[in-house]
C-alpha cells in the first residue's frame, strides 16, 4: 500500500496493520467503512458509462471498495482490504467483510437451539497462543484464504485464530478432562464447523464469471461490431468457438471443484469424552479444539489433528507424506518443559486425513487423543489451501505478452483516430465511420489470440501424457522451457528407493573395529545381532510384516522370525508383556540334515554363550528369543530410535538404539567409542554407503515392567555402549548418470538437496556426475567462536567458517575397511585421527568369517591395482572391497595449484542455516557454486529454492513427494516422482519414478515456449498485415470483402494457428542455449518490426505499381455491397502470400523443435493454401471471383507480377529472420552477451565473474588429498604389506586346544588372530604383529 495512506485515525486508533508478522504469508490490512456520498457518486459514474466502470471494478475489486468506502480504524471497520505482496513482484488484493459473532447467533444455531443456554454466563472462546482461551461476549472476525482472523482487544490487531499447537505445554493436554456443552458451542461459534471448506460455485455463477472474463468481454464486443458490419460468417464462428470454450472451462472448473470437495468430505461420527467422563457419539462436524476423543479399536479416518494421550496407534500417512509405510504413534511425553510442536512431535500426532489402522492399549485403558486443530487449520486443510492458493508463477513471457497486447492496442488507437479524422474530413456517414474505426481495434488485437496461445501448451501436455508425465497446470509448461538449474532429492530420486544390506562392522572386545562381515546370518548371537532384530518399528498386519524399508532390510538379512501373539485382538496386544516377539531361526541338527538337505544351513559364528554351552559351563539351552517391551519411535529431529527388550530366558531389560552415527557418538559413553570412529565412518560415507550406528545398554535389575513404561526417553538413551556399524548401499537408478550428463552438456546446473550424510551425498554426486572428476569440492563448515558460552557475541561474531578441500580422483580409488586400533586403517586421505601408513599400500578388505583356512595377500608397490596375488578364498578385483583396475589412459587427479579454477561447494543444513542468518554476503557465493546440500530439512529445501530464484535462476525441483512438497511448490517447475496426494501441488507428476522426466519436461517446455513465441509473433504480424491492407484501402473508402475476411480469418489464420503447435519437440540432445523467455527483448522486437517494414514495403510497392499501369481505373465508392476493385485485388494477393510466408518463417525447428516438414498437417495446410492463393491470383474461375468479389485484371503480366511479389516476399522474409534476426542479432549479439559473464544481466553470472578473481578465498583449513599413483614411479624400491588371517570354526567339541582355555580360572573368548607384517628394505623398520580378540 502507499506510504501516504493514514496509519492512525483521528482518534488515535490504527487504521492499518500487518497480518502474520514475520511469517511467510505476511500481509497488509487496512480498515474501511462505507461512505454514502462516495457510493452515490460511484454509481452515478457507472450509469453514465453504461455499466463499463462497474465491469472494470469487477476485474479490480479493490477499486470498488476504495470508490465507495473511506479508510477508518480497524476496530470500527465494516470491510478490510488485505494486500499480499509476493516477493515484491506480485500484488494480490482481497476484500473481506467483517463478521460479528455474539450470543444472538446461538439462538439461530442448529446445535444451540436445543440447548439450555445460560445467557448471563455464556461467552465466546478465542485462542491465540499458549493454551489460554480468552472469553468475550462478541467477536469481530474475517475469513481470508480459508483462515479466520479475530480482533484481539489487547493488541488492537487482527490475529490468526490458532488451534492448540502454538506455545502449548504438553502437560496442558493431560490436564483436560473433556469440554462442557456450552464451552463446545462457544468454541464452535468461533472456529466454525469442523470441515475443510472449498469455495463452491454453481453453474449459473460460473457462467456469469466466465462470460465477464476480459477475454470473452472483448470477444462479445467484436461479435456485436461484426454483426453491425454484416460480417455474419466469422462472427458466428467466433460465437461457436466462445460457447465451446466457455462450456469446456465451466465443465473443467466444476469437475475440479467436485473432485476437491470429495477429498475433504467429512462424514462419520466421533466418540467425545464429556466433562463428566462420559462418552457421547457425535458427528465429526461438531469437533472443536480441546475436545478429548476416543480412537476406536477398529480404526478410523482422522477428521481433525489430535495429539495422542494414551495407547498406541498404527497409521497410514500416505495421504500427507507419500510414504505407504505404516507409522506407529505413541503418547506425547508428559513434561512441563516440553512445548508441543506438530513437526517436532509428529510421532505423537494423528493428522487429519490419515487412516488409523490399529490401536493398542494397556488393559481396560482407552486410546485417547486431544483435538488440536479442526477444519481449515488442520494438516490436510493446509494441503488443500496450498492447492487453492498456489504461489503466483513469476514468468516474463506472460507479463511481456500483456505489454505487447497493450502496444498493439496503442497502434489500434492511432489507426482509430486516423480513420476517424480522415473519414470525417471526407464527409463519410457517421455510423460507417464509427463501425469501421472500431473494426480496426478487432483487426489489430485479434480476438482469437488467447485461444491461439494455448495451442502449443495443449499439444505439449498431450505429448507429456504419452511419456507418463501428467501436468495439472498447463501454464507451467512454458515456464519449464526456461529452466537452467535443477535441484534433486537423493533417496528415491537419484538413487533407488530401497536399500540393500552391504554388511556390518561390529566392534570387538578390545574396542576396535572388526573386519566387515557381509554374511549377516553368520553374526554371533550377541548384542549387535539382538539390536538388529529388535530395534525397529516393524509390525504384522494381516499376516504380513510391514514397516520402514530400512528396518525391513535389516531384519530380513538376519533370518530371524517376527511373531505377533495369535488369537489375541490387535487392540489388546499393547497390554501384553511382550506384544512383539522375535525368534531365532531354527538350527538344523545332524539328524535333520538329510530331511532339510535342500535348505541352506546357517553356519553362524560362535558367541561366548555358545562356547560356554559347548564345554558344559552353561546348564540347559540358552534362548535368544526377545520380547520388545517398549518402543521410542524414530524422529528426524532426534535422528534415532530405540527399544527396550527382554530376553525371554532372562529377567532384566536391555536398551537397543540405532540412528545416525553423528548422533549416537554423542549418546554413547566415550570409553566405548573406538579411536578411529570418525575415520571409519568417513570411509564408508565417501563410498556412498548409508551407515547406521548401533548401541546398547543394560538396565538395572531393579527396573520392572511398570517402571519401564515410565522411563523418560532421555534417560534411556544415555551412556550407551557403542556396538558397531550397519552398512547399507543405496544404488543409483539406471538412468541417473545419463540424465545428469545430458543436463550438464546443456549447461543446466544440477544440485543435490538431501537429508542424508554429506560424505554420502558427495560420493553419490561424484558417481552420478553432478561433481565431475576434474572438480574439487570445498566443504563449508561452521564452528562456534565461543563454545563455552562465556561473553556475548553478535550475529556472525558468534561463528566462524572454515573450509575442507576434497580434490577427488580419476584413478583407482581404494577405501579403508580394516581393523582399528593398532592395526590402523589404511586410507588415501589424511585426517586427524588416522594412523600414518605408507601411501603405497592399497586397501584389502575381506570377511574373516567366511574363511576356513589361512589367507595371505601380498600387495607390491606398483602403478596398477591388479598386481594382487591371492591365495585360496580371497577375492580379487572386487569393487565393493575397494579393489579395482583403472582404465587405460585415465588422467591423473588435479593438483593443488589447479583446483581454484574449477571447484564447487558442499554444506550441511546446519551450516546453510547459519550462513543464511549470519553471513548473507557470502551466501550468494555459496549459492552460485554450491552443488551439495546435505542434512536439509523440508523448510531449508524450500528456502534454498527461493534463494536460487533470487539470483535469477529458473529453478526446477525434482523429488519423490515425501518431504519435498514445499520445494516442489515454490520452484518454477516442480516435478514429483510420486502420485500421492502430498504432491498434488506439484505441476508435473511422473508415473515413471526416474529423473528421465526432467529432460522430457524441459524438452517439451522449450518446444511449447518456442511455439508460443512463434504463434504470438505470427498473430501480431498477421494483425499488422491486415491492419496495413485495411488502412490503405480505407484511404479510398474501400475494404476487403466479407468473404475475403472469412477466408483469411478462417481458412488461413485459424488453420495455421491450430496446427502450429503440432510440431514435436526436438529428440536430440538439449541445446546449450536456453530459448528466449521475454518478448520485450532485442531479437523478438526486431523480428516483428523488420517483418512489418517488409510487409509495408511490398504492399506500398504493389499499390504504386498498380497505379502506374495504363489500364488502371481508380475505385469510386458507390455502396458497401460493391467493394471489389483493382486495389482490393492487389492488397488481397500480396497480403495472402504474406500470411502463408510468415507462418512458414515463424515455425522454427531445430534446436528446440523438429523440422517443419515433420509437422505434416501444417505443411499440408501451407501447401494447399499456397496453391489456392496462386489460383486466385493467376487464373480464378468466374464463380470464385463472384463469391469473393475479386476484380482480377485482364493483364496477365500484372498477375505474374503478383507471383513475383510473393517469391520476393519469401526471400526477403527468410533473409530477415535467418540472417539478421537469428544469426546477427540473437547468436552474435544477444546470446553472446547473455553468456558473457561480464555483460550478462543475471545476478549469478555477475557473481561468477567476480569469483574468478578470488585467488585467496576460500582459505583451506584441511586438505583431503587423493593418493596419486604417479608418486610410485619415483621410488624404485618395492614395498609390501602382508595381511594374513586364520580362523577355524570346525573345531570339534572334545580334545581341542580350546578346552585348555576353559580349564583356567577365567573363561576367555575364542581368539581370531590377524597378523599384519610390514617389511621394507629399511632396516630401521621392524615387523609389527598384532593379535585381536573377537
Amino acid at each position: 500500500m502507499n506510504d501516504s495512506r493514514p496509519i492512525i485515525s483521528k482518534d488515535g486508533k490504527p487504521c492499518s496493520g500487518l497480518l502474520n508478522v514475520g511469517e511467510d504469508d505476511e500481509m497488509h490490512i487496512t480498515g474501511y467503512r462505507r461512505s454514502r456520498s462516495r457510493t452515490f457518486l460511484c454509481w452515478l459514474c457507472i450509469c453514465l458509462t453504461g455499466g463499463l466502470l462497474r465491469l472494470i471494478m469487477h476485474w479490480w475489486r479493490h477499486w470498488y471498495l476504495i470508490a465507495t468506502h473511506v479508510v477508518c480504524a480497524l476496530e470500527e471497520a465494516d470491510e478490510v482490504l488485505v494486500e499480499e505482496d509476493y516477493k515484491g513482484k506480485h500484488k494480490i488484493y482481497y476484500v473481506k467483510p467483517i463478521l460479528r459473532e455474539n450470543i444472538a447467533k446461538t439462538k439461530t444455531n442448529d446445535a444451540g437451539s436445543i440447548l439450555d443456554i445460560d445467557e448471563k454466563n455464556f461467552h465466546l472462546s478465542l485462542h491465540f497462543s499458549a493454551g489460554h482461551f480468552k472469553y468475550c461476549k462478541s467477536v469481530r472476525m474475517f475469513i481470508c484464504k480459508q483462515l479466520r482472523y479475530a480482533w484481539n482487544v489487547q493488541t488492537k490487531t487482527f490475529d490468526k485464530l490458532h488451534g492448540l499447537d502454538v506455545n502449548v505445554p504438553s502437560t496442558y493436554f493431560y490436564q483436560q478432562k473433556g469440554l462442557g456443552i456450552q464451552e463446545q458451542l462457544a468454541r464452535r461459534l468461533v472456529y466454525g464447523i469442523n470441515e475443510i471448506t472449498v469455495p463452491y460455485k454453481d453453474i449459473k455463477t460460473l457462467l456469469f464469471l466466465e462470460v465477464l472474463n476480459p477475454f470473452y468481454v472483448f470477444q462479445i464486443f467484436s461479435v456485436i461490431l461484426w454483426f453491425t458490419y454484416d460480417y455474419y460468417y466469422y462472427a458466428c464462428v467466433i460465437v461457436l468457438m466462445s460457447v465451446f470454450g466457455i462450456s469446456m472451462s465451466i465443465m473443467q472448473t466444476k469437475k475440479n471443484q467436485d473432485a476437491l470437495r470429495e477429498t475433504v468430505q467429512n462424514t462419520g461420527t466421533a466418540l467425545i469424552v464429556t466433562e463428566k467422563g462420559e462418552i457421547n457419539e457425535l458427528s465429526t462436524n461438531y469437533l472443536v479444539p480441546g475436545d478429548i476423543i476416543e480412537i476406536p479399536s477398529a480404526g478410523c479416518t482422522m477428521q481433525c489433528d489430535a495429539v495422542l494421550l494414551s495407547g498406541n496407534c498404527i497409521l497410514d500417512e500416505s495421504m500427507l507424506t507419500g510414504e505407504s509405510v505404516p507409522v506407529t504413534k505413541t503418547p506425547l511425553p508428559m513434561k512441563r518443559d516440553i512445548i508441543f510442536d506438530k513437526k517436532e512431535h509428529s510421532r505423537h500426532t494423528l493428522f487429519c486425513g490419515t487412516k488409523v489402522i490399529q490401536t493398542r492399549y494397556i488393559g481396560s485403558e482407552k486410546v485417547l487423543a486431544a483435538v488440536v486443530n479442526t477444519g481449515n487449520i488442520t494438516a490436510k486443510g493446509g494441503l488443500i489451501r496450498s492447492i487453492l492458493y498456489p504461489p503466483p508463477v513469476d514468468y516474463k513471457f506472460e507479463q511481456d505478452s500483456y505489454k505487447f497486447i497493450e502496444f498493439l492496442g496503442l497502434i489500434a488507437l492511432i489507426g482509430f483516430i486516423h480513420t476517424l479524422v480522415s473519414k470525417i474530413l471526407r464527409g463519410v456517414d457517421p455510423i460507417k465511420i464509427a463501425v469501421e474505426s472500431l473494426d480496426l481495434i478487432t483487426i489489430v488485437v485479434p480476438p482469437a489470440l488467447p485461444a491461439a496461445m494455448t495451442v502449443g501448451r495443449f499439444y505439449a501436455q498431450k505429448r507429456l501424457e504419452r511419456s507418463n508425465i501428467y501436468c495439472i497446470s498447463p501454464r507451467s509448461i512454458n515456464v519449464a522451457g526456461s529452466i537452467d538449474c535443477c535441484c534433486f532429492d537423493k533417496t528415491g530420486t537419484l538413487t533407488e528407493d530401497g536399500l540393500d544390506m552391504w554388511g556390518v562392522v561390529p566392534k570387538s572386545a578390545t574396542n576396535q573395529f572388526q573386519i566387515p562381515i557381509k554374511q549377516i546370518e553368520r553374526l554371533p548371537s550377541d548384542h549387535f545381532l539382538f539390536g538388529m532384530v529388535t530395534c525397529h518399528s516393524i509390525t504384522v498386519l494381516n499376516g504380513k510384516i510391514m514397516g520402514d524399508p530400512l528396518d525391513l532390510k535389516m531384519f530380513e538379512s538376519t533370518g530371524w522370525i517376527l511373531e505377533d501373539p495369535q488369537d489375541i485382538p490387535d487392540s489388546q496386544k499393547y497390554g501384553l508383556l511382550h506384544p512383539t516377539i522375535v525368534r531365532q531361526p531354527k538350527l538344523i541338527t545332524s539328524n535333520e540334515e538329510e530331511k532339510y538337505s535342500g535348505a541352506r544351513l546357517t553356519d553362524r559364528q560362535s558367541s561366548v554363550d555358545d562356547l560356554l554351552s559347548n564345554v558344559g559351563l552353561l546348564n540347559g539351552e540358552s534362548s535368544n528369543d526377545h520380547g520388545i517391551v517398549r518402543e521410542y519411535p524414530f524422529t528426524s529431529n532426534l535422528q534415532r530410535m530405540s527399544v527396550i527388550t527382554r530376553r525371554l530366558s532372562e529377567k532384566h531389560f536391555n536398551v537397543y538404539c540405532k540412528g545416525s552415527p553423528e548422533m549416537l557418538q554423542q549418546l554413547c559413553s566415550p570409553k566405548s567409542i573406538p579411536d578411529n570412529y570418525s575415520q571409519q565412518l568417513a570411509v564408508f560415507a565417501k563410498q556412498g554407503y548409508r551407515v547406521i550406528a548401533m548401541a546398547y545398554k543394560a538396565l538395572s535389575p531393579k527396573v520392572n515392567y511398570t517402571k519401564v513404561q515410565r522411563l523418560a526417553r532421555e534417560n534411556v538413551e544415555s551412556e550407551l555402549e557403542f556396538l558397531g556399524f550397519v552398512v547399507l548401499e543405496n544404488r543409483l537408478k539406471p538412468d541417473t548418470t545419463e540424465v545428469i550428463g545430458a543436463l550438464s552438456k546443456a549447461n543446466i546446473r544440477s544440485i543435490m538437496v538431501t537429508g542424508d550424510n554429506i560424505l554420502t551425498a558427495l560420493s553419490v554426486a561424484r558417481d552420478c556426475g553432478i561433481v565431475s572428476p576434474t572438480q574439487a569440492v570445498v566443504t563449508v563448515n561452521v564452528r562456534n567462536r565461543n563454545p563455552d558460552g562465556v561473553g556475548d557475541c553478535i550475529q556472525s561474531d558468534c561463528y566462524e567458517l572454515y573450509y575442507t578441500l576434497d580434490l577427488g580422483s580419476k584413478n583407482c580409488m581404494s577405501s579403508t575397511i580394516a581393523n582399528g586400533g593398532t592395526n590402523g586403517t589404511l586410507s588415501n586421505s589424511t585426517t586427524k585421527d588416522s594412523l600414518a601408513y605408507d601411501n603405497n599400500y592399497q586397501l584389502l578388505n575381506g570377511d574373516v568369517a567366511s574363511l576356513n583356512s589361512t589367507a595371505s595377500v601380498t600387495l607390491p608397490k606398483g602403478k596398477k591395482c591388479d598386481s594382487v596375488e591371492t591365495i585360496t578364498t580371497w577375492t580379487h578385483n572386487d569393487t565393493e572391497l575397494g579393489l579395482c583396475t583403472p582404465l587405460e589412459g585415465e588422467m591423473s587427479p588435479i593438483t593443488n595449484g589447479e583446483w581454484r579454477d574449477n571447484y564447487r561447494f558442499a554444506m550441511s543444513g546446519r551450516t546453510w542455516q547459519i550462513v543464511r542468518d549470519n553471513f548473507p554476503d557470502l551466501l550468494r557465493n555459496f549459492l552460485t557454486r554450491g552443488v551439495i546440500y546435505a542434512r536439509m530439512s523440508p523448510e531449508q529445501k524450500q528456502a534454498l529454492i527461493m534463494e536460487l530464484q533470487s539470483l535469477d535462476y529458473c529453478v526446477a525441483m525434482c523429488g519423490d513427494g515425501a518431504n519435498d512438497c514445499g520445494a516442489l511448490k515454490v520452484a518454477h517447475t516442480g516435478i514429483s516422482l510420486s502420485e500421492t496426494e502430498s504432491s498434488i501441488a506439484s505441476p508435473f507428476t511422473s508415473r515413471n519414478p526416474t529423473i528421465a522426466a526432467v529432460p522430457n519436461v524441459i524438452r517439451e517446455g522449450r518446444a511449447a515456449l518456442v511455439t508460443s513465441f512463434g504463434i504470438f509473433k505470427y498473430m501480431a504480424a498477421y494483425s499488422m498485415v491486415q491492419f496495413i491492407s485495411v488502412m490503405i484501402l480505407y484511404s479510398i473508402d474501400s475494404n476487403l470483402t466479407d468473404k475475403q475476411f472469412l477466408y483469411i480469418d478462417l481458412g488461413l489464420i485459424s488453420v495455421f494457428a491450430f496446427f502450429f503447435g503440432k510440431t514435436e519437440a526436438f529428440e536430440g540432445p538439449l541445446a546449450k542455449q536456453v530459448p528466449l523467455s521475454s518478448l520485450i527483448s532485442l531479437a523478438p522486437l526486431a523480428s516483428v518490426v523488420l517483418h512489418l517494414l517488409v510487409v509495408i514495403a511490398f504492399q506500398v510497392a504493389g499499390w504504386f505499381q498498380l497505379h502506374q499501369q495504363p489500364w488502371f481505373v481508380p475505385f469510386e465508392h458507390s455502396s458497401d455491397e460493391h467493394l471489389g476493385c483493382f486495389e482490393n485485388y492487389t492488397m488481397f494477393a500480396i497480403s495472402g502470400f504474406q500470411y502463408i510466408i510468415l507462418a512458414f518463417v515463424f515455425s522454427k525447428g531445430v534446436p528446440y523443435r523438429r523440422p517443419i516438414w515433420s509437422n505434416v498437417p501444417l505443411c499440408f495446410a501451407l501447401l494447399v493454401n499456397l496453391l489456392i492463393i496462386i489460383y486466385l491470383v493467376v487464373y480464378p474461375a468466374e464463380w470464385v471471383t463472384d463469391f469473393l468479389q475479386l476484380i482480377v485484371p485482364e493483364n496477365m503480366n500484372f498477375r505474374y507480377w503478383m507471383l513475383g511479389y510473393g517469391i520476393a516476399n519469401f526471400v526477403v522474409h527468410m533473409m530477415v529472420e535467418a540472417v539478421i534476426v537469428e544469426y546477427v542479432l540473437f547468436k552474435k549479439f544477444q546470446a553472446r552477451r547473455d553468456r558473457d559473464l561480464r555483460t550478462s544481466k543475471r545476478r549469478y553470472m555477475q557473481i561468477e565473474y567476480e569469483m574468478q578473481f578470488y585467488r585467496n578465498w576460500p582459505q583451506i583449513t584441511e586438505d583431503i588429498e587423493t593418493y596419486d599413483n604417479k608418486q610410485v614411479e619415483q621410488k624404485p624400491n618395492p614395498t609390501y604389506f602382508e595381511i594374513s588371517a586364520e580362523q577355524n570354526f570346525e573345531t570339534p567339541t572334545l580334545d581341542t586346544p580350546l578346552n585348555s582355555f576353559f580349564d583356567m580360572d577365567s573363561v576367555q573368548a575364542t581368539t581370531t588372530t590377524v597378523t599384519a607384517i610390514q617389511t621394507t628394505q629399511n632396516p630401521e623398520l621392524t615387523s609389527n604383529y598384532t593379535t585381536i580378540r573377537t
